[in-house]
Formats: structure tokens, C-alpha cells, sequence
């Protein structure tokens, strides 16, 4: 058959019977997809499925009578541009007729070809006209259907949609609780809900704002009368569900060869439960305290299956006794896998009582109550979440049996649904496309037709549930039926990566599908593209002696990381590596390994590297939070460390080691105390003290910013920076902290979580051969190596919640069941409660997509694979066994020969890395003589390299003004004393703040801050005569320079703004080698005027009152070479650049010509 003849036979939809070859059978599907009927379609990692649903879409182009028929609807804006690209790219392939050569584009050019010929049937013009396809994301089609029915779906003017709504949360559910003051129901319901949890009001609001993140899945179930029988209904079904399935594995040839045992070791024990078992045990909850008996008779109390059996069991030792000892033992022999894991799940069914009905009650009303009041905070502040928008657009559409207005007019309009990335629908999700498809027919022209890959289902923090897409597959949304297809092409990773992956993850994944749980069975796939003579999968074992600790181990392993990385690009430059993680946190060491070892490299690091974790940002967070509570003992502790203090642990010991309840600033004043510290201790001491007790007294004469960071440049925080990074941190936290504070939004124990939403800038220099993300970033995405670092790392645990809950796909829909926190510890002997049920469920439900994620790892890589883990010994050199808990330990059954045999030959005997490194200690300090020794590894090994500030900087006798380690600040002037160098220090400080603080300056204002400027001066060592003269001399220049158009001028917003704007340049002359070879100049006012860039130096010299500007001029030409250098730093802009001098004594501003 020619390539054309087979192409139209493809887009017939013409399908013969599977072979079982997975090629042939993949191709046999793919021409299946193409049929005007409903698929759910499973696409395996790089299986092409962009394409399929291009093909698909182009398909149903040439039937429809509109394009607007056809939705096609993914989950991410990225996603929906690249199906539009792909569309329109084939559309206009075909517009120029040349025909490709390759069968699965040539399949594509002609359904293109058939798609315009229909667009020039009917008039549409898509080559031009194609915003009239209908390609969309679900959270816009959501809009769009809350948008065209405003009334019924509860929207006034369309709100805007926000991605983080804790806030609102965290307000409807204070708002609930607050009706405790009322007179009726409300109060009752919150008052039984705080009695439950020991009227602890900060843990239930915590709870209720949990909730109604996802509210959602319980909205249906709050609107109850009696929501605890709906929920007691849930779980009953849900063990009868487990059942079932226990009397499909021990089915009844099996009970029957077990019945006479169990009879016989009940009359040897005295017990009940099976002395009378003579019929079958069925899938009835009444049967499960027999199905418990049956389980115990079988598994130690570790819930493994016996070895052996003694009197204890109720087999006695005795000849006559071993007929019966010999059949036990032979069972225990010939049990499954499967049966041993049915068994084992058995002890896991929980009890089914009513215990909880009431608090079970009293929440689901409470629920409903704080989802009222966050509807209502959402129509104050005009916006809503992602879930509020979902749920409108169900409600926009009514239900199959009474459905709206629009929904009627959809069924009408709409012919024909695509979903992508099918695998991570919500339950919200699935209700939604039910009622798109209310009421279509198998074969009545309209289809919908889903596409994903369970095994990439990993996004159950987004409230998707992969049991969803199976429970799909077997039973189709609403009453539409959909066939399901399966492809297993993989055209992304060369064979022996495909080879080693499909021989590992058979035995990771699960052994069955189980939609309650989330398993999904392993899917086997073929690689299509050609080899590489280095493709392969490389295991790289890091040994470490347990007593290594785990910073010592991450050390090396970053080093191991590094050193691939090299050798990678030695081989080949333009590879493009990934290092892919599953938590942020697991890069810390390799950031900090290349930032020493190859400050060349330049990676990309989108959202990777927190804020929070850089030194220089946790120094102004504690410096924030110290000046908010004096009572902060941790951050007032941080504050004396940090660099422009510096204090260390011996003088922090001696001050207060030994007083762990006054205040760390009342024992700064505490002679007794001071007089303990070294001398060095009491300088840096005194000098914070000083400083801190002047921003305390100017507390809310300032905006927030403006205040903490004017306490943080005197203290010398600018000065402790060691470049433009350090800046850029340091600036991004100063302007969040200054939108929290004009949003009305900062409070002081919530503003840390608002910055950890923060992370350092992106290299703009990386050339995409290096990036280090997460493995949910990198979902879609593909690179001709991937790292996979840290797998035998676990993952943070949480904290168990007070109410534990969760939604089933069940046969009949999705179901809610929840339980409460236990009040007390269960018995090991009793039935677990259903609090114990739920959280063991989720737990196996996220060490199932924990597999799931790995598998996404391994599958970005083209070429070569290189996977990283490592491996403890034990005191005798032994291998100690990976936690299943974590990556290494799911992968370990089937790599553990592999490890071993990749392993040195003497790793054993000679681990790679042993005892404890000293990082310190570079100020030289150590630990006090009476600091206690019980010191985990943890923190002994993990003790920074001190950095502070020369001694002379905060000694206040010989303070003139702030030393610059890096920062060369051209201020020349000669025959100048020490106070006017004071004077333009102070004028400078205060030039900034007034750009920086957008509310106007008037004279009064100014004159206002003469007190402060004079308390600024007597701290830094001044008499009070020469502070209060200079005081005034800085007071009058600032009022001249406001009260003058020049000066006017430049304190105006303007294009490309900056104020004390730092600019780094490579250093050129040999009295600068101190700056380590690059020099960073502060350029006081700079912005672009009408295409032209302005740059300004402030001066503060008074040439007298008879100056004119002939004499400004003259002296403004002292600073000509200086200004250059200022100029020289924007060539790059392409723009004229202006150089002026603005001088404050005068309000002048006089331009070099």
C-alpha cells in the first residue's frame, strides 16, 4: 500500500484486531483515534500526543458546519499556544501543497488539506481567521460560561481570578468562628466544633481555611440535613469496595483449605471469631470482624506472613498435632504476592460506628458557614479562586435534568470535545464536561475525546485524582460510553534508556489499577528513535558511613554532580543537561557547589533558589521581626550575629546563655552583662545598641520600608553585600515588603510566608544547556541528559490534621468521607477508626504518585540518564537498606545488584565519605567552654564561616562615614573636614528617601525631620552643638532644593528611574585591587528625559550667596572625570547621555557641556 493510500486509510478510521505487537498496535490506535466516535486515549511520555490531537482536531475540522463546534481544552496557557501553533503551522503547510515524506506527517498534511478545503467551502477563512478555533484552557472556558450567565452563576461584574487565596481563606474562616458571639445555631455549631478540639480557636481556623481550598469536593454533602449518615454511607461502601476485592484474592477453594485450621486453632486458643466458621465469608461488613480473625491468624503483628507457627498460634508441638502444623505452613508457603497484600489490607479496614456523628455534623455546618463568608469576601474584594470559578460555571449550566438556559444553547452549539492531559482532571473538572455532555449518544455526530498518561498523573496538590481517568475508561462520563485506545510509541529517548526503564518500573508501580488508592499498573513502550553510541543509564552509588551526617553526604554528592556535568559537556558542549528534583530544597548544595567551583557556569533556576535562603534576606527578615517584638529572642539573637554586628557564640553565650526569659534588648543594657563579652563584643554591641534605640524611637514616623531599611543601611546591612545578587535579594525584599504595607497586608506573623513566595531572579545570561528545576517543571519537557539528585532523600512529613478527609470515585459517583482527629491513642488490638482509615489511604495515595513522579524524571531524558543516590553503611561496612519511603527505596529491589556491582571495589571497606567536617572557624570563635555538648551531627556540621564588619566600622568615636568593602564612592573632595564629609553622607540618605517615599515633601515636612537628622549626628559621635548646626545646614539645603525647579526636576518621577543606582564595572587600575577586581559605583540620580539618559552627582558644597553660575560652573569641572566614569557605565543603552552636577546649598543643577 503507498504511503497516500495508507494515509487515507488511517482517516477512515478503519481499525483491524490488536496483535499484540506494541507498534503495530499503536499504529493500529492511532488510526482508531481519527473515527467520529468517543476515545479515551493513553499516550505514554513522548508518545507523540500533540500530534494525535492536532490530527484529531484537523479531522473534525473537515465535518463541522463552524469551527466554533469544537473545543479543545487543556490545562496550562503553554499547552494551548503550542496545539494553536501546531494547527496553524499544519494548515499552512498544506495551503502550500508540498507533500512531507514521512508517513505520520504526511497523515497530518492531508487532514490539513481536508480541514481548508472544508474552510473554503463554507466561507471560514481559518488561515486568517483563526481565533474562530476554539482552543482554550479549562479555568478560561470556565470563565467564559461564568461570564455569559452572570445572574444564575452568582457573578456581578466578572471578578478577577487569583491563583493564591489563603488570605481570603484565612478571613472567611475567622469570619465563621466570630459568630461564637451570636444568639442561635451559628454559635452552637462553632461552639461544638471548638469543644472538640479544647476551644483551641487558632487550630480550627487553620482547619477551616484548609477546607475551603477545597471546598469543592464537600460543597454537596454540607447542604445536608444529616451529613454525617451521607458520610457514614461513603465509608461503609468504601470497605464493602476493599472486600470485595478481599473475596476475589482468597476466594472460596482457598477459604475452604483454610476453614478446618481456623476452626482448630479457635479450639486450642478458646477464641470465637472462626470456632463456627463453616460457610464462605462474603464481601458484607458484617463478615469483616471474621476477615479481621483471619488476618491475625496468618501475619505477625509486623503484618508480614508467618514463617512458622507454635502453641502461641494455636498449633501445638506433638505428633498428633502436625497433620495440622504441616497444612498451616504449606498455606503460608503458597500465599501470592496479591493474597499477602489483601491480607495485610485487611488489618487496615476500619471500623464503621457513629462515635463522630455530632462533631461530624457541627463541621459540615460549620464548612458551609465559612464558605458563605468567603463568597462574601470575595464580592468585597472583587476577586475569586480558581475553585469559586469552576463551581459558578457548573452552576451556569444547571444539571441533565434541569439544565439552563446556556447549557441548552451549548448542547446546540458545541459538537465536539478534546481534553488534554486527561490524567489530571479534578472531580470539579469531570462534573463540568458531564454536563458539556448532557445528553449526547454514542453515534449521534457528537464525541468527546480525552487524551493523557496515568503514570504522569501528578498533581494531587492541584485536587487532581487519577482514579478519575481509569474510572473513565471503564465507565465513560454520564451516559457517554468512550473506547479506549492505548498507544506505546515512545519517539523521545533512545533505546537503551526505554530498555532500562521498562525492565525497572514493572517492579516499582503497583501490581494493579485500584482507583480508590491511585495505582496504576506499569504500561509498557517501545522506542522509536535511533541510538546514541553513549546513550545509556548511569547509576552513581555515593557511599557514606551512617555516621557521616547528611550535609557531609549532599557535599559529595553535589561534587559527584558537578563532575558529570562536566564531563558531559566535555563530550559534547551543546548538551542540554537537567538536574531535576522533586523538592527545592535538594539543590541547595549544588547551587552553593558550582557557585565556588565554577562561578562560570551559568544555569537557569526558574523558581528554584527561595529568598528566604539567602543570608542576606534571613538578615533583614530578623531585623524586621526583631524591631516588631523585643520579645523575639531568636531574631534579636539573629540580628547580633549577623554581619554588621557580628557577634560571636562566646560573647552571645555570655550574654544570654544563662536568661532565657528577659528580653535579649533588656540584657543588652545590662551592665553586669556587657562587662562579660570580649572588648571587641562591647564595641559591636554598643554600636547596635545605639542604633537600634534611635529606629525604635522612630517607629511610624516612616513607611514600613522606609524605616527598616534606613535602620538596616546604618547599621551598615548595605555594606555587608558582596554584589549585585546580594542587591537584587535585598531590594526584592524591601519592595514586597513595601507592597504588604501599602496593601495594608503586613503583619508581622504572617509576613515570613508572604516572602517565601519570593525567589532569586533567573540567571539572564544562562543559554538553556543547564537547568536545575523541579520534576513537575520539567512535566512536558525534554533534555539530552537528565541528573536525578538525592533520591534517597524523604520527603517532609506533615502534621496529622485535625479532620481527615477525602472524596472517592466510587461506581456511584464521588463520595466525601471524614473523620476526626482521635481524642485518644487507639489500641493495637482494636480496628482502626476511620481518622486512622483516611490517613493511611493518603498516605499510600501519595507514596503511589511519589512513583509516578519518578517516572516522569527518567522519562525527560533523550540520551543518558544519570541517577544519584546515596547509600549508608553500618558500623561493620554493611549496606544499610534505602526507607521505602523514599525514591531510592521504591527503585531498590530493582537496582540494589545494580548498585552494588557500579559500586568501587573497596566501598565497603573504605567508604567514600566519613566523619564530621569543621566549617569553621574563620572569625576565630568556637564553641563556648560551657556550652552543653549534646550537639546533634546536624548542627555540628553545619556551623557558617562567620562574616562581619571590621571593628572600626561601628566604633562610634571614629565613625565618619560608611567604609565601602566593594563600593567605590567618588566623592573627591578636597579640604573637606570630617563633619561636612558627615553632612553629604546625611543629605544623600535623606535625597533617597524622598524619592523613595512618593508622599509630597513640603518645607514643614522637612523641617519636621530636624530632630531625628540631629539624634543621627549625636550617635555617630558628634557634639551636640555640631550636630544640631549640621542638622540645620542639611535641613536648609533639602528645603532650597524642593523650593527650586531644579531641584523639583530631579526629584520628579521620570522613564528609567534610579536613585543611588549601583553599577558594576571591571577594575582597570592597580589602587583598586582591594575591590577584588571589580569596582561597583553608586550613581546618585539617574533616568531617561525625552531619549536622552541623565546622570546626576549630588554635592553639598555652599559657594556663598554671591555664587553665580559662572562659578558653579567652574567648580562643577572637579568632577568632569568622575562624571565620565559615571557615563562610560550606560553605553551600553545606545542613548546621549547628559552629566550634571545638582547642587542642594544652591538648587542649582549645572550640566558638563
Amino acid at each position: 500500500m503507498s504511503k497516500q493510500h495508507y494515509a487515507n486509510a488511517l482517516i477512515n478510521g478503519v481499525s483491524p484486531a490488536p496483535t499484540g505487537d506494541l507498534l503495530f498496535d499503536d499504529e493500529q490506535n492511532r488510526r482508531r483515534a481519527l473515527a467520529l466516535e468517543s476515545f479515551i486515549v493513553e499516550a505514554p511520555a513522548g508518545a507523540g500526543k500533540t500530534e494525535l490531537l492536532t490530527q484529531r482536531y484537523l479531522r473534525l475540522l473537515a465535518t463541522v458546519e463552524s469551527p466554533e463546534e469544537i473545543i479543545a481544552i487543556t490545562f496550562t496557557n503553554k499547552a494551548a499556544g503550542e496545539m494553536r501553533s501546531r494547527i496553524q503551522d499544519s494548515l499552512a503547510l498544506a495551503q502550500g501543497g508540498v507533500a512531507p515524506t514521512a508517513t505520520h506527517k504526511l497523515i497530518t498534511f492531508e487532514l490539513a488539506r481536508a480541514a481548508l478545503a472544508r474552510s473554503a467551502e463554507l466561507g471560514w477563512d481559518l488561515l486568517k481567521q483563526t481565533g474562530r478555533m476554539r482552543l482554550t484552557t479549562i479555568d478560561a472556558l470556565c470563565s467564559s460560561l461564568a461570564r455569559q450567565m452572570p445572574f444564575l452563576s452568582r457573578f456581578g461584574a466578572q471578578p478577577a481570578t487569583i491563583e493564591d487565596a489563603s488570605r481570603h481563606y484565612a478571613d472567611a474562616a475567622r469570619r465563621a468562628l466570630d459568630h461564637l458571639e451570636d444568639d442561635g445555631e451559628h454559635a452552637e455549631t462553632v461552639a461544638t466544633a471548638l469543644a472538640y478540639l479544647d476551644n483551641d480557636v487558632t487550630r480550627l481556623s487553620g482547619l477551616l481555611a484548609q477546607m475551603l481550598a477545597r471546598r469543592e469536593q464537600w460543597r454537596e454533602i454540607a447542604e445536608l440535613d444529616n451529613p454525617e449518615l451521607a458520610i457514614g454511607d461513603a465509608l461503609h461502601a468504601l470497605v464493602n469496595l476493599d472486600l470485595s476485592r478481599v473475596v476475589e484474592a482468597l476466594d472460596a477453594s482457598w477459604q475452604a483449605r483454610l476453614m478446618p485450621l481456623a476452626r482448630f486453632t479457635s479450639a486450642i486458643l478458646e477464641r470465637d471469631e472462626l470456632a463456627d466458621w463453616t460457610e464462605l465469608l462474603t464481601a458484607e461488613i458484617d463478615d469483616l470482624p471474621k476477615w479481621r480473625a483471619v488476618a491475625a491468624m496468618l501475619l505477625t503483628q509486623k503484618n508480614e506472613p508467618r514463617k512458622t507457627v507454635t502453641v502461641k498460634n494455636g498449633f501445638p508441638a506433638g505428633k498428633e498435632f502436625k497433620p495440622q502444623k504441616d497444612a498451616i505452613i504449606e498455606l503460608l508457603q503458597d500465599l501470592s504476592a496479591s493474597q499477602i497484600l489483601t491480607l495485610q489490607r485487611i488489618g487496615q479496614l476500619p471500623r464503621v460506628d457513629h462515635d463522630n456523628d455530632l462533631i461530624v455534623r457541627a463541621m459540615a455546618r460549620l464548612m458551609k458557614l465559612a464558605a458563605a463568608e468567603l463568597w462574601l469576601v470575595f464580592r468585597e474584594r472583587g476577586e475569586v479562586d480558581f475553585g469559586e470559578l469552576s463551581m459558578r460555571a457548573i452552576a451556569a449550566l444547571g444539571d441533565e435534568l434541569d439544565p439552563s438556559e446556556l447549557g441548552l444553547r451549548l448542547d446546540y452549539h458545541i459538537k465536539h470535545l478534546l481534553v488534554d492531559e486527561f490524567q489530571d482532571t479534578s472531580p470539579t473538572q469531570i462534573d463540568l464536561l458531564t454536563r458539556l455532555t448532557a445528553g449526547w449518544q454514542s453515534g449521534d455526530g457528537r464525541t468527546l475525546f480525552v487524551v493523557g498518561d496515568p503514570m504522569q498523573s501528578i498533581y494531587r496538590f492541584r485536587k487532581a485524582d487519577v482514579g478519575l481517568f481509569l474510572r473513565v475508561a471503564q465507565n465513560g462520563i454520564g451516559e457517554l460510553t468512550l473506547e479506549q485506545l492505548r498507544l506505546s510509541r515512545n519517539n523521545r529517548s533512545c533505546p537503551p534508556v526505554v530498555d532500562w526503564i521498562n525492565q525497572t518500573f514493572p517492579q516499582v508501580f503497583p501490581a494493579a489499577d485500584d482507583p480508590t488508592r491511585g495505582e496504576i499498573t506499569y504500561r509498557e513502550f517501545v522506542a522509536t528513535r535511533e541510538t546514541a553510541s553513549d546513550a545509556g543509564v548511569t547509576l552513581h552509588p555515593v557511599i557514606v558511613a551512617k555516621s557521616a551526617g547528611r550535609h557531609a553526604a549532599a557535599r559529595v554528592e553535589a561534587e559527584q554532580i558537578v563532575q558529570t556535568i562536566a564531563a558531559e559537556w566535555q563530550a559534547d558542549p551543546s548538551r542540554k543537561i537537567a538536574v531535576l528534583v522533586s523538592a527545592r530544597n535538594r539543590l541547595t548544595e549544588l547551587v552553593s557547589e558550582i557557585r565556588t567551583t565554577h562561578p562560570d557556569w551559568h544555569y537557569s533556576a526558574v523558581e528554584i533558589e527561595s529568598l528566604v535562603q539567602r543570608q542576606p534576606v534571613q538578615d533583614v527578615i530578623s531585623l524586621t521581626r526583631a524591631l516588631h517584638h523585643r520579645g523575639d529572642r531568636l531574631h534579636w539573637l539573629a540580628i547580633m550575629r549577623a554581619p554588621w554586628c557580628g557577634l560571636v557564640l562566646a560573647d552571645l553565650h555570655a550574654l544570654a546563655g544563662d536568661d532565657h526569659k528577659s528580653t535579649i534588648w533588656s540584657l543588652m543594657h545590662d551592665a553586669t552583662r556587657l562587662a562579660r563579652l570580649s572588648d571587641d563584643g562591647q564595641r559591636r554591641l554598643g554600636h547596635l545598641r545605639i542604633m537600634l534605640a534611635e529606629a525604635l524611637t522612630g517607629q511610624g514616623r516612616q513607611s514600613l520600608r522606609c524605616w527598616v531599611e534606613d535602620v538596616w543601611k546604618k547599621l551598615g546591612g548595605a555594606t555587608c553585600l558582596e554584589g549585585a545578587n546580594d542587591r537584587n535579594d535585598v531590594d526584592a525584599f524591601f519592595n514586597r515588603l513595601d507592597q504588604l504595607d501599602a496593601a495594608g497586608r503586613f503583619a508581622i506573623d504572617t509576613f515570613e510566608a508572604d516572602m517565601e513566595k519570593l525567589y532569586a531572579a533567573p540567571d539572564a545570561q544562562a543559554d538553556g544547556r543547564l537547568e536545575l528545576m523541579t520534576i513537575h517543571k520539567a512535566k512536558g519537557l525534554e533534555f539530552d541528559t537528565v541528573i536525578l539528585p538525592g533520591l534517597h532523600r524523604r520527603s517532609g512529613t506533615n502534621e496529622p490534621p485535625l479532620l481527615a478527609w477525602d472524596s472517592f470515585a466510587l461506581e456511584d459517583g464521588e463520595h466525601l468521607v471524614a473523620a476526626p482527629l482521635n481524642r485518644r491513642s487507639v489500641n493495637a488490638a482494636e480496628a482502626p477508626s476511620a481518622y486512622d482509615f483516611l490517613r493511611r489511604m493518603e498516605s499510600e495515595r501519595e507514596a503511589n504518585e511519589s512513583t509516578r513522579v519518578l517516572y516522569v524524571a527518567v522519562t525527560r531524558a533523550v540520551r543518558h540518564l544519570h541517577i544519584f543516590g546515596v547509600i549508608e553503611t553500618n558500623d561493620d561496612g554493611v549496606l544499610v537498606t534505602p526507607q521505602k519511603a523514599t525514591a531510592l527505596g521504591r527503585l531498590w529491589p530493582a537496582l540494589e545488584s545494580e548498585f552494588i556491582a557500579a559500586m568501587p571495589t573497596n566501598a565497603q571497606a573504605s567508604p567514600i565519605v566519613q566523619g564530621q567536617t569543621d566549617f569553621y572557624d574563620a572569625a576565630g570563635e568556637g564553641w563556648p567552654d560551657d556550652m552543653p555538648d549534646q550537639l546533634s551531627d546536624e548542627l555540628s556540621c553545619f556551623v557558617p564561616a562567620m562574616v562581619r564588619l571590621k571593628t572600626p566600622y561601628v566604633t562610634p568615636d571614629t565613625w565618619t562615614a560608611p567604609p565601602v568593602a566593594n563600593v567605590s564612592k567618588e566623592r573627591n573632595i578636597t579640604a573637606v573636614n570630617a563633619l561636612a564629609a558627615t553632612i553629604g553622607t546625611l543629605a544623600h540618605a535623606c535625597m533617597e528617601q524622598m524619592l523613595r517615599d512618593a508622599r509630597p515633601w513640603t518645607a514643614t515636612r522637612i523641617e519636621g525631620m530636624h530632630a531625628s537628622l540631629e539624634r543621627w549626628l549625636i550617635c555617630r559621635g558628634w557634639r551636640i552643638e555640631e550636630s544640631t548646626t549640621a542638622a540645620r545646614r542639611v535641613i536648609d539645603m533639602l528645603k532650597t532644593t524642593i523650593a527650586s525647579a531644579d531641584g523639583q526636576w530631579v526629584l520628579a518621577r521620570h522613564e528609567d528611574d534610579a536613585v543611588e543606582l549601583a553599577l558594576s564595572t571591571t577594575v582597570l587600575s592597580d589602587e583598586e585591587q582591594l575591590t577584588g577586581g571589580v569596582s561597583t559605583k553608586v550613581v546618585d540620580r539617574s533616568f531617561v528625559d525625552n531619549g536622552t539618559r541623565w546622570v546626576i552627582d549630588y554635592k553639598t558644597a555652599d559657594l556663598g550667596s554671591s555664587a553665580d553660575a559662572a562659578s558653579l560652573r567652574q567648580h562643577a569641572e572637579y568632577y568632569r572625570q568622575q562624571l565620565e566614569q559615571y557615563a562610560a557605565l550606560f553605553q551600553a543603552d545606545g542613548l546621549p547621555v547628559r552629566e550634571a552636577i545638582f547642587y542642594l546649598a544652591h538648587g542649582k543643577l549645572v550640566e558638563l557641556e
